[in-house]
């Protein structure tokens, strides 16, 4: 240690580092001694930035990475004819996602689950009608559905003629439409019932007082 003592110069120390002392010799000139100096310094400092990380970039971990729109979110936007299709055709079968396509000029549901070798894709209307792949009818809507909320402007000319000729000046509650035989019966409601009952009639203009039979 005392010939160690004697032939270097004073042990210099990056106060950052937790590493020993360097000893530079005492017999470099200066401008050498400065550059090693500064050299050690260096490359101390990158060592300490390597043994020391930024705490900073550290980001906490969650399990939570998936997307905010689920199958389940997705289902609930559909209209309620086509929820209805989709409950009937597959009941609570899982749905992995849903897409709408409008290429065809109509709007078309494609409906898709997990069980895909037992479910396979499902074709469903905007009115509730279960399509095959080729957007053929498979399963035709339920009137009910295609009635529920219509407006006048949806009435055939004739049920439009019975309803300003009965109720020209009353508030219509709501229309609805069902099938009967080759025809349709439109059904509508009245605010102000006791005045208004409701009209039974089908899409020829012709008047029931109850749903004909």
């Amino acid at each position: 240690m005392g010939a160690l003592s004697g032939g270097l110069g004073a042990p210099t120390l990056d106060p950052k580092s937790r590493l020993l002392p360097v000893a530079v010799p005492a017999n470099i000139p200066p401008v050498m001694n400065a550059r090693v100096c500064w050299a050690i310094f260096i490359l101390l400092s990158f060592a300490g930035c390597v043994g020391s990380p930024d705490n900073r970039a550290a980001q906490p971990r969650t399990p939570y990475t998936r997307p905010l729109l689920s199958p389940g979110a997705a289902f609930a936007t559909l209209p309620p004819p086509v929820q209805n299709a989709v409950r009937a055709q597959a009941g609570i079968q899982e749905i992995t996602h849903i897409t709408k396509d409008t290429s065809s000029g109509q709007v078309v549901y494609k409906i898709y689950f997990s069980s895909s070798e037992v479910f396979p894709p499902l074709y469903v209307a905007a009115d509730g009608s279960v399509l095959h792949p080729d957007l053929r009818v498979a399963v035709a809507a339920p009137e009910s559905s295609t009635g529920a909320g219509l407006r006048l402007a949806d009435l055939p000319p004739d049920v439009l003629k019975v309803v300003h000729d009965r109720a020209p000046d009353s508030e219509i509650a709501s229309i609805t439409k069902q099938p009967w035989g080759d025809r349709s019966v439109y059904i509508l409601a009245f605010k102000d019932d006791a005045q208004h009952p409701k009209l039974y009639v089908t899409s020829d203009g012709a008047v029931f007082s109850e749903l004909p039979k």
